[in-house]
């Protein structure tokens, strides 16, 4: 189970564009997720057995909304890893010029099953 890198954070950055927004100019949340597990996904490839890796749960909280034309940095780092299980906390702030303000925080779990 050390093949994953744990020292490294994983970062994604996107510009939210008129094609992600509603009609108040606010990111779809089904965006925003389906970014976060595109992210999520990249952290996982690392790990040198990810096709032993089965959906645990996920903590998924939206803290404040993101609109047009916002920077968004989504980060994810290891919370744990064991020989029976994987979890990956994840946050995504925006990316303003002298602060960051954190609009979703999230924890996905992962069981590793036994290789057959």
């Amino acid at each position: 189970m050390k093949s994953l890198n744990t020292t490294q954070d994983i970062k994604n950055q996107f510009v939210v564009s008129k094609k992600q927004v509603s009609k108040n100019k606010v990111l779809k949340t089904s965006i925003l997720f389906d970014k976060i597990e595109s992210n999520l996904q990249s952290s996982l490839s690392l790990h040198k057995n990810s096709s032993n890796l089965s959906f645990k749960s996920i903590d998924f909280d939206l803290l404040e909304n993101a609109y047009l034309n916002d920077k968004l940095i989504i980060k994810n780092n290891v919370k744990k890893l064991s020989t029976t299980e994987v979890v990956l906390n994840i946050t995504v702030s925006k990316k303003e010029e002298k602060k960051q303000d954190i609009i979703c925080k999230a924890v996905f779990s992962y069981t590793v099953k036994e290789a057959s």
